[in-house]
């Protein structure tokens, strides 16, 4: 093999490895099986904080609202239901 190639092999098996020892760091801890299996309380060691805007919690619960109608007015449609108080609260949030 020319010099080059066994330099790139090199390059990419010190890469490679590198690689693996990076992902290895960045799972996540084992689960505790034992309390699940016994039917112990399971609780979490790691826990993040989000702030979020109000302008945004008030946006996302509009969102989820008139997605959760949608749904249900696709399976009514389908069972050939009709829910004129639904329709309209599904007009009423879909213009705000």
């Amino acid at each position: 093999m020319p010099k080059g190639s066994v330099l790139l092999l090199l390059v990419i098996l010190s890469s490679a490895l590198a690689g693996a020892q990076v992902g290895k760091a960045s799972q996540p801890a084992e689960p505790n099986f034992a309390n699940a299996l016994t039917g112990s309380a399971l609780s979490c060691t790691h826990q993040d904080t989000f702030v979020v805007p109000p302008q945004v919690v008030e946006k996302a619960k509009v969102k989820a609202r008139l997605l959760v109608l949608l749904r249900q007015s696709l399976f009514d449609d389908a069972n050939g239901i009709v829910n004129i108080a639904r329709e309209n609260e599904i007009k009423k949030l879909a213009i705000s």
